[in-house]
Order: C-alpha cells, then sequence, then structure tokens
C-alpha cells in the first residue's frame, strides 16, 4: 500500500500545467481591512478584463460573503462532505464577481488535515481554466494553512495598518514567508489606512530593513491604501467601494495596485501553485 508520501508525489506527477496567476491576500492580525481590500482589488482587477475567482480561506469565519452582501446556498464545507462538487459552490455576485465561500461557525474548518487540504486543492484543478486569477483571502495568522496557501502562490499580499501591534504581526508572517519561499514567489507589503504615501513608504522601508537584517531578504512595496470614511459605509451596506465611488480614495489607490500587480515585473515560475502546495503539505514545518 503507498503510504502518503508516495501519494503526494504521484499526484504531482499528474498536476496539469497551467498559465493563470494565484495571488494570497494575508495578515498577521484580524482588523487590518484584508477582506475589504481582497474583495475591491477583484473588482479592480475584472474591470481590467481579467476573469477572477476569490477563494475565502478564512475557512471557519467566512467573510467574503459579507462584504458582496451576498448569501450563498453553499460553501467549503459541502464540497468536503461530498455533498456538493466545486463547480456548484462557486457563487457569483451581482457585480459579477465570483467566489468559493467558506463558512462559519465550524471548527473543525480551522485546522484542516492535510487531506482536507487536498481536496480542496484537487478541486481547484477542475476549474483554474475558467479564470485568470485567483484570489486566496487567509485567515489572519500563521497557522499551517494560511503559511501553504501563501508559499504556494505565485504573490503574497501582506496587509498591515500602522497600528504597532499589526506591524509586529505583519512582520512575524513575512519573515515565516521569507524564510520558506522559492525564488519564483514574491511578497509584497501593503500598509493600509494611512493618511498618505509617504507615512506608508516610511513603515515599509523600516520593516524591510529589519527583515534584510534577520533573513538577508527584502518584500516588495505593492502600495498604499489611504483612510476612506466611506469604506465603513460600504461594509455596512454591503457594497463594493470601488464599484459605487470608483473616484474615491481608496478606490483609486486599490486600482493603482491591481495595475502594478498585473503590469509590473513577473518572476518566472519554475513549479506551479498546485505542486508547490504538495511539497509545501508534505514538507512544511511552522515554528
Amino acid at each position: 500500500m503507498k503510504d502518503q508520501a508516495e501519494k503526494l508525489r504521484d499526484m504531482v506527477k499528474a498536476m496539469r500545467p497551467f498559465k493563470f496567476q494565484v495571488i494570497s491576500v494575508t495578515s498577521g492580525k484580524g482588523g487590518v481591512g484584508k477582506t475589504s481590500f481582497t474583495v475591491n482589488l477583484a473588482y479592480q482587477l475584472q474591470k481590467m478584463g481579467k476573469t477572477v475567482l476569490i477563494l475565502d480561506a478564512d475557512l471557519a469565519l467566512a467573510n467574503v460573503d459579507i462584504i458582496l452582501g451576498e448569501r450563498p446556498k453553499y460553501n467549503l464545507l459541502h464540497l468536503l462532505t461530498g455533498e456538493k462538487n466545486i463547480n456548484e459552490i462557486i457563487w457569483e455576485s451581482k457585480y459579477g464577481l465570483k467566489f468559493i465561500p467558506a463558512a462559519s461557525g465550524f471548527e473543525e474548518l480551522a485546522n484542516l488535515s492535510k487531506e482536507k487540504q487536498l481536496q480542496i486543492i484537487n478541486a481547484l484543478q477542475e476549474i483554474y481554466y475558467k479564470f485568470d486569477i485567483m484570489l486566496i483571502d487567509t485567515s489572519a495568522g500563521i497557522s499551517a494553512n494560511v503559511i501553504n496557501f501563501c508559499l504556494s502562490s505565485d504573490k503574497t499580499i501582506v496587509i498591515t495598518t500602522s497600528d504597532p501591534t499589526a506591524l509586529a504581526d505583519s512582520y512575524a508572517i513575512a519573515r515565516i514567508l521569507l524564510s520558506n519561499k522559492d525564488e519564483a514567489s514574491e511578497i509584497g507589503l501593503v500598509v493600509n489606512m494611512v493618511e498618505d504615501e509617504q507615512e506608508a513608504e516610511k513603515l515599509y522601508r523600516g520593516m524591510n530593513n529589519i527583515l534584510r537584517e534577520f533573513t538577508g531578504q527584502t518584500i516588495k512595496y505593492y502600495g498604499a491604501v489611504r483612510k476612506d470614511k466611506k469604506l465603513s459605509e460600504s461594509i455596512k451596506d454591503r457594497y463594493i467601494l470601488s464599484a459605487v465611488y470608483p473616484k474615491s480614495d481608496y478606490s483609486r489607490d486599490v486600482e493603482h495596485i491591481a495595475r502594478y500587480l498585473v503590469e509590473g515585473k513577473r518572476p518566472e515560475r519554475k513549479e506551479n501553485f498546485w505542486n508547490k502546495f504538495l511539497k509545501n503539505l508534505k514538507n512544511l514545518k511552522v515554528e
């Protein structure tokens, strides 16, 4: 009988090549605007002509559906129990954005077993060719689920604010990712809820200098998102700020980041998302 490691190797060999980009959006702590940013980024990418899929990977505390003002019939729990297939749980919002909903209040989803993670990844292989970009909205923190999603992505966006605890936690997750990533992966910082670009650049330089000192590596600067009073209103009333107020500070800033992600220099990939996910699943040790 094959052991799990051999099964993983066989699955890696069977993976198909693909051309779409996987971008994880993560944060060291909650409350930094990660999910709102992810949804608005997806909308801006869609405006640029990209077909986008959001995976709500905050598996036990779903938020993407709330931000979008949607009530999906099915979610990842239905996929994992075998009640529904991947195509049946994809939900299209009124903005045309498609997303895979997570579930809320199910403790067993907070730390998935390797077998359940593989079940999700295998299901995603069936639909990747329909999209240009998959955005993964991870949960906050440094669980094995979060780290694996990030390390398997082409790019990882670490979201932070100027709050000292948010900066400390974003540094912690950036350090783990830099210590484990391969040369083809890219990690960048977005500083949210700042007064201006200068404040964000200063925070980035400070964090990047510390990371360079302790890891010998650096992260990219993806940009800043300024404070915008309309954001809290959009969350409360459940609409996408970039859709309703496209000329707001928040919307313009997210649009600039979307353009940088699409039009900026992209590192050459030697392995695809699924190969990297399976390898990380087998080898990753988070201390």
